[in-house]
């Protein structure tokens, strides 16, 4: 009994450097994990910091999007309005140009009948020259045969009984001499008045025909004044409609933003940011089945290549949000939502571009067309 006791009071010594050791070891894990704790802490503090802030910047990221969002979508509703002005304006002034073509062609009718009118009183005048020689003419055989009146009457008087006769004859020839002289005094009175009233008319013809080659003139030149402003005009209207176009893209693509935006502030909140609407019912849809994207685009090829990655952009959201009441045990769900939502987005971009691309090319080849059918 003494062996043993003396024994294990020499392993005791030996038995407690050993639990030494081990304690020493084992504070010594501890405070590593106390470090390691520590970190991982610090580390998860920061991190929850970091998203607090991505959180909060996504805020402020979404409200300034939001307004750049409203000021375009003022901007489209304006230009808009703006169009409409400029369409209706370009109507008056169409009619402006009907109605001056018009004009024109009344002033050349004008000018014509003006023209026709110099050449008869020049006519006229020629006549009552040739009736104002005519009088002078018979003025000549009035005077002939009052001469031959006043021989006879002398032959008759030398005649005495035998040519009392032949007096009264040579009297009747002077009796109608005389009355053929006033008739011709008569005719040259209303033949020099004619030739006045033929020499007014053909000055006031002149005047006219002048004036109106002068107003003709005018209304040509304000003809091709018109003309330039209607295409100046269609040309500026072209322009203001192509601005609207990319204006209504460039707000398109902030609308598709913002959604996304929504969508990953919806994933860190764990509950939805915004109210869901599916593809027909957001500014895109509605501009796109029922809008001015149907009246202006839908003849075009690449119109129809939106539909599907709109509607996808839509579908990936709508997933995301099927997960959000358990984001930890759904992340890769909500990964694989969120990739298809941007890969959708991506498409969505660059379908747009390519129907305002194709909308630019095709005015510029009806521009062209205009041009060389008006050459």
């Amino acid at each position: 009994m003494k062996i043993l006791k003396l024994f294990k009071s020499s392993q005791q010594p030996f038995e407690s450097k050993e639990e030494d050791s081990q304690a020493l070891s084992l504070e010594q894990e501890i405070h590593t994990l106390k470090k390691e704790l520590d970190f991982e802490r610090s580390r998860s503090e920061s991190l929850t910091s970091k998203i607090s802030l991505l959180e909060k910047e996504n805020y402020r990221l979404r409200d300034g999007l939001t307004t750049v969002q409203k000021n375009l979508s003022d901007s489209v509703a304006n230009n808009r309005t703006a169009l409409e002005g400029l369409e209706n304006v370009d109507s008056s002034i169409d009619q402006i140009k009907d109605g001056s073509v018009e004009i024109l062609s009344a002033s050349n009718q004008l000018s014509g009948n003006v023209e026709e009118t110099q050449k008869c009183s020049v006519e006229i005048e020629q006549g009552v020259q040739l009736i104002l020689e005519a009088v002078g003419g018979l003025a000549d055989i009035v005077f002939q045969t009052k001469l031959l009146s006043f021989n006879a009457s002398v032959e008759a008087a030398r005649a005495g009984e035998a040519g009392r006769g032949f007096s009264v004859v040579a009297e009747e020839v002077q009796n109608l001499a005389n009355s053929t002289t006033k008739l011709l005094e008569k005719i040259k009175e209303r033949t020099t008045n004619f030739t006045e009233v033929s020499e007014v008319l053909k000055k006031a013809a002149d005047q006219s025909l002048k004036s109106t080659n002068h107003i003709t003139e005018l209304i040509e030149g304000q003809d091709l004044i018109i003309a330039k402003t209607v295409d100046q005009n269609k040309d500026s209207l072209a322009r203001v409609h192509g601005t609207n176009d990319e204006v209504f893209m460039s707000l398109a693509k902030l609308d598709h933003i913002i959604w996304k935006v929504n969508t990953y502030l919806s994933i860190i909140e764990e509950k939805p940011a915004f109210n869901f609407v599916d593809h027909f019912n957001c500014r895109l849809g509605k501009w796109y089945y029922e809008g001015d994207g149907q009246k202006s685009f839908s003849s075009l090829r690449s119109f129809a290549n939106l539909e599907s990655h709109h509607a996808q952009v839509h579908d990936g959201t709508k997933r995301i949000f099927d997960f959000l009441s358990d984001v930890n045990h759904n992340i890769q769900d909500i990964s694989l939502g969120a990739e298809e939502m941007e890969e959708a987005s991506v498409r969505v971009f660059e379908a747009l571009d390519d129907i305002l691309k194709e909308k630019k090319n095709d005015s510029q080849m009806k521009s062209s067309f205009e041009l060389k059918k008006a050459a």
